[in-house]
């Protein structure tokens, strides 16, 4: 990635766009046009936000994002596991391609299978003293979107989730990340709470790193049963998707967060984007739709 973009927003952007303290939907009548002065020469982008919820993006992983929609801090669901996979590769670093440590299923976490299929969590079948990997690990918890893993990964890291959830706060305010607070560490529960434009800030720093970057655009997962489940991503792979997380609960509704690559001005350029609290449907289909929406109006992969 190139280094540093500053932002600057044209008087219709500055009426329209997200902030600090917003309590509602902006208007979004029109589309919103910015003016991204970058190294190579200054960008104009027109981006086709959401009608609904919030929605962010970024060129070049810029520290200020665009955004639109309300700044209130909203239900993460799995997207909160883009710094659960973050913290414990700051705490254990994985070199691209490596499959790091070998760590081992708790019977604790083994038993308490049976009470997440209940709740409807997402999880990937384990066993008590099962061997894995950081990496097989760390695709499971973004692949499969595996909660039993993002609490396990708690547990290796801190020695469970208290201390853990604790490191995931103390990052996030050391990346400017103001609107979010974590409680948990899979976003299941609906106190996990953030902006688009806070995941953004993240999902920018998580792909500087090549371990997570290499892990975020993995499509597909084959569990100890030799089950293969596709990344819940449908983007990944198309339209110059690279990487992504989704997430859905009832509270939260449908979030996205994804890096993408375009041209614009002849020029090659990630996008970090991220669109959350899209309340139609039961999945996470929502938030994918209008993600394409919003790539396709920056231009083409």
């Amino acid at each position: 990635m190139r280094g540093p973009v500053a932002l600057v927003v044209g008087a219709l952007l500055a009426l329209t766009a997200g902030c600090a303290d917003d309590v509602g939907p902006a208007t979004r009548a029109v589309p919103v046009t910015a003016t991204v002065s970058a190294s190579g020469g200054d960008l104009t982008l027109q981006p086709s936000w959401p009608k609904d919820g919030q929605a962010a993006l970024s060129v070049d992983g810029v520290r200020t994002p665009l955004t639109s929609g309300t700044a209130k801090p909203t239900p993460t669901a799995s997207v909160a596991k883009v710094m659960t996979a973050y913290v414990f590769l700051k705490a254990k670093p994985l070199a691209t391609g490596a499959s790091g440590p070998s760590f081992t299923i708790s019977a604790e976490e083994a038993a308490r299978s049976a009470d997440r299929m209940r709740r409807s969590e997402s999880l990937t079948p384990v066993t008590a003293g099962e061997s894995f990997t950081q990496r097989r690990a760390l695709e499971a918890l973004m692949v499969v979107s595996a909660n039993n893993i993002a609490h396990e990964i708690a547990r290796w890291v801190d020695g469970g989730d208290a201390a853990f959830v604790a490191r995931m706060n103390r990052t996030a305010r050391e990346l400017g990340m103001t609107n979010t607070t974590y409680t948990d560490p899979s976003g299941f529960d609906p106190a996990t709470v953030s902006t688009a434009a806070d995941q953004v800030k993240l999902f920018g720093a998580a792909m500087r790193d090549p371990g997570f970057a290499s892990i975020a655009g993995v499509p597909s997962y084959t569990d100890s049963a030799r089950a293969t489940k596709s990344n819940g991503n449908s983007l990944l792979g198309h339209d110059g998707v690279v990487a992504g997380k989704t997430g859905f609960t009832t509270p939260a509704g449908a979030n996205l967060v994804f890096a993408a690559e375009r041209q614009i001005n002849g020029r090659k350029h990630l996008i970090i984007g991220a669109v959350m609290s899209q309340h139609r449907g039961k999945t996470a289909a929502a938030a994918i739709s209008e993600s394409e929406k919003l790539l396709t109006s920056l231009g083409k992969p």
